[in-house]
């Protein structure tokens, strides 16, 4: 099988993709790199690449479907070449679904979702029916491999490392870091400015409700409200569009619980390091414990993580699904502290591979993190078991594996219904 990729794009994605392109290639797989940053010399070796009836695209979050000036067209709004070749397009969301509600108006015919959340994939079986998305598979974990990690030239294969790759628990020079930006709650109040006050006050009561209650996910909190307010007038329809305006809202609550469990580890006397933007922003009784080290790419992000004993996650309010923080973490050697969703509770157990904490509950994680410190053989002990765990199922090789299949899937589907439109022709 052919496989077109993307590069030049949000670099987390090309991150990902340069790590697949690893896998897929060990798997036999023929890879190409459609460069988004010149896309006119690499349409034309596009078009060399191609094999009718045995290439499919492979994107994050729709590169390749829109925004390109060569492949798409109408303000990179419609996928021309997409829908004029039928090659199939195989898209793997990382966010929420109601990002994208602009970007599922056009798909092309050919189309297969993968979602990183079942509750992502539950929204779009509910407002979206008639888009295949049904597929989840989580995110993956990337091993820092030396001269190989983010990286992708043609020949490469896949190399899991070995335990003697990472850095000695004991030697590690960090003892917590947090690898994620951070923005003040206040700095999305904007996006509501020239709305009315009832209006301003509903989507307040929602992320109160959030606050008081983070197991809730936003659209199920935003569905009860908007039903009790207007009945049998909000149809499906109405709900949706509600729910595409609300997405400040998901933003929101994210950053007010990353800022409310740094602010409490720091201000119980713990120093923790912190890799991203916006910390000088947050407030602290104790900012002497932030150890702010400014925006880094995922490869710093790795190292961070590989010379540290605690790596600290908060899930991005996927409620059901995984992080690649975490895969990242166990995979890196280092003891993963995260606040849970039901995927992690099925693929770890708490104090035995990883350390779950309370994130209703302030203290707790200050708490957590103060009883894990106590006993340092322990805290190696549960890195050591995350790292074999992770190992064997969520790195990103593991999720190659099931990606593989959907894009099988793809080819054949789409063969199919070329050999049908053939069918009627005849």
């Amino acid at each position: 099988m052919k496989i077109v990729l993307f590069k030049n794009i949000v670099e987390s994605q090309e991150f990902f993709s340069f790590e697949l392109a690893k896998c897929f290639s060990s798997l036999g797989h023929e890879i190409f790199f459609y460069d988004c940053g010149d896309p006119i010399t690499s349409k034309k070796k596009l078009d060399s690449f191609v094999e009718p009836d045995n290439t499919v695209f492979f994107s994050f979050n729709f590169n390749g479907m829109i925004n390109d000036p060569v492949l798409c067209k109408n303000n990179g709004k419609d996928p021309v070449y997409l829908k004029e070749t039928g090659i199939p397009f195989v898209n793997f969301v990382v966010d929420h679904p109601y990002y994208y509600h602009k970007e599922f108006e056009n798909i092309p015919q050919n189309y297969i979702q993968i979602s990183i959340d079942e509750n992502h994939a539950d929204y779009m079986k509910k407002y979206f029916p008639e888009i295949d998305a049904s597929t989840v598979i989580y995110l993956g974990g990337t091993k820092l491999v030396p001269f190989e990690t983010g990286v992708f030239n043609p020949g490469m294969k896949y190399n899991a490392g070995s335990r003697e790759n990472l850095i000695p628990f004991e030697k590690r020079k960090d003892d917590i870091v947090f690898c994620g930006n951070y923005m003040e709650p206040a700095f999305f109040d904007k996006y509501l400015k020239g709305c009315e006050q009832p209006v301003v006050d509903f989507y307040n009561e929602i992320y109160e409700e959030l606050k008081a209650e983070p197991d809730k996910t936003l659209e199920d909190v935003a569905e009860r409200k908007i039903l009790q307010e207007f009945g049998e007038r909000a149809t499906r329809d109405y709900l949706r569009d509600c729910l595409e305006n609300m997405i400040v809202l998901d933003l929101k609550i994210r950053h007010y619980f990353r800022g409310r469990i740094v602010e409490a580890l720091a201000d119980s006397g713990v120093k923790i390091t912190v890799y991203g933007e916006g910390y000088d922003r947050l407030p602290l009784k104790h900012p002497e414990n932030v150890i702010n080290m400014g925006n880094v790419d995922s490869l710093r992000c790795l190292k961070a993580i590989a010379n540290a004993r605690v790596s600290l996650n908060i899930m991005p309010w996927f409620k059901r699904g995984g992080h690649d923080r975490v895969y990242n973490t166990c995979l890196n050697g280092a003891l993963c502290l995260s606040d849970t969703s039901e995927a992690l509770k099925t693929q770890f157990k708490d104090m035995m591979d990883i350390s779950f904490f309370d994130i209703k509950n302030r203290e707790d994680i200050a708490e957590k993190y103060a009883r894990l410190t106590e006993n340092p053989a322990k805290m190696k002990e549960i890195a050591e078991a995350g790292y074999e765990n992770a190992l064997k199922n969520h790195s990103w090789y593991n999720r190659a594996l099931e990606i593989e299949k959907v894009l099988y899937k793809a080819l054949k589907q789409t063969n199919v219904r070329k050999n049908l439109v053939i069918q009627n022709e005849l």
